[in-house]
C-alpha cells in the first residue's frame, strides 16, 4: 500500500498531495529546495525562514520535503509520513535475529496498553494509546541511540526530551504521570518480549528487573515486518488515532 504524503514548495508554501517518491507534474528540487511548477525563485530569494533552515547545520530534510532544525524544532512542519518513514529504522542497533523496526516496537507497545486504555474508555483511553504510538517519536529524526550509550550523552537527552515536547503540542498527545507511568511500564514489557524473541536470550537487564515475564509468556513478537509494511502499519495506526480532519480543524 503506498501512502500518500504532502509535498510542500519551499519559495510560496503551495501544498500538493502526491504518492511517496513522485513529485507532482513539473515540481523539482533546486539546490535543496522543492520549488512548485509556479515558482520561479531561486534559493538566495527564497523567505530568510527557508533560507536558515536550508543552510543551517543542525537542520535535516525530511521526506515530506520541508526542513527541520533539530537545535530548534518547528514540528509543525512535519508530515506523518515524516515520523513513519524514520521509524523504519532498527531497534537494538541493529543487533537482533532479524530486522526489526522501531514503528513495529511502537505498535507492541500500543499494543500493550490497549487493555489500561479500554479500561478507562473514552477520551482517557484515547490520549493514552496516542502517547503509546508516540512515545519515542523523537526517535524518527534523533535515530535510535542505544540505551548504555544515551545514558552517556547528556546533551542528547535534552534534546530528545525538547523534540518530544514540542512533537506532543504539534499533534495533540499529552503525557500526564499516570499515563507516563503506564506507557514506560508498557515500553518496558515490550522490551523484554523483544530480548526473547529477536536477542535470542533471557539475560538479566537490570532495566527489566520489576517486569513480569511469565505474564508475558503469551505475547510474541512473531514475524518480523518489513521496513515499507511497518511503516504503512504505523501509518494506519496514526490515522485511526489522530483523524485527518480532526487535524485540519486543530
Amino acid at each position: 500500500m503506498k501512502q500518500p504524503i504532502t509535498y510542500t514548495c519551499t519559495g510560496c508554501s503551495r501544498a500538493f498531495n502526491a504518492e511517496v517518491g513522485k513529485l507532482p507534474e513539473g515540481w523539482r528540487w533546486i539546490d535543496g529546495c522543492l520549488l512548485c511548477d509556479d515558482c520561479e525563485t531561486r534559493p538566495a530569494e527564497l523567505p530568510l525562514s527557508a533560507q536558515s533552515a536550508i543552510r543551517s547545520e543542525t537542520s535535516i530534510r525530511l521526506l515530506s520535503g520541508q526542513y527541520l532544525d533539530l537545535a530548534d524544532p518547528d514540528c509543525s512542519k512535519i508530515a506523518p509520513i515524516d515520523i513513519a518513514a524514520g521509524l523504519r529504522q532498527p531497534r537494538f542497533s541493529g543487533q537482533t535475529r532479524h530486522f526489526y523496526t522501531i514503528a513495529q516496537h511502537f505498535l507492541l507497545v500500543l499494543r500493550l496498553v490497549s487493555p489500561a486504555a479500554r479500561a478507562c474508555g473514552g477520551e482517557k483511553g484515547l490520549q493514552l494509546r496516542r502517547c503509546a504510538l508516540m512515545h519515542d517519536s523523537a526517535e524518527a529524526f534523533l535515530h535510535d541511540i542505544t540505551r548504555p550509550l544515551k545514558v552517556q550523552l547528556p546533551d542528547y537527552r535534552a534534546i530528545e526530551a525538547r523534540l518530544e515536547t514540542r512533537l506532543a503540542a504539534a499533534f495533540g498527545f499529552e503525557f500526564t504521570q499516570w499515563r507516563r507511568e503506564q506507557v514506560k511500564l508498557a515500553d518496558l514489557q515490550a522490551l523484554a518480549i523483544e530480548q526473547r524473541d529477536l536477542v535470542g536470550n533471557t539475560d538479566a537487564w537490570p532495566i527489566l528487573d520489576r517486569i513480569d515475564r511469565e505474564e508475558l509468556a503469551g505475547i510474541k513478537v512473531g514475524r518480523c515486518w518489513h521496513p515499507d509494511e511497518a511503516m504503512d502499519r504505523f501509518l494506519a495506526a496514526f490515522e485511526d488515532l489522530f483523524p485527518t480532519e480532526e487535524r485540519k480543524a486543530a
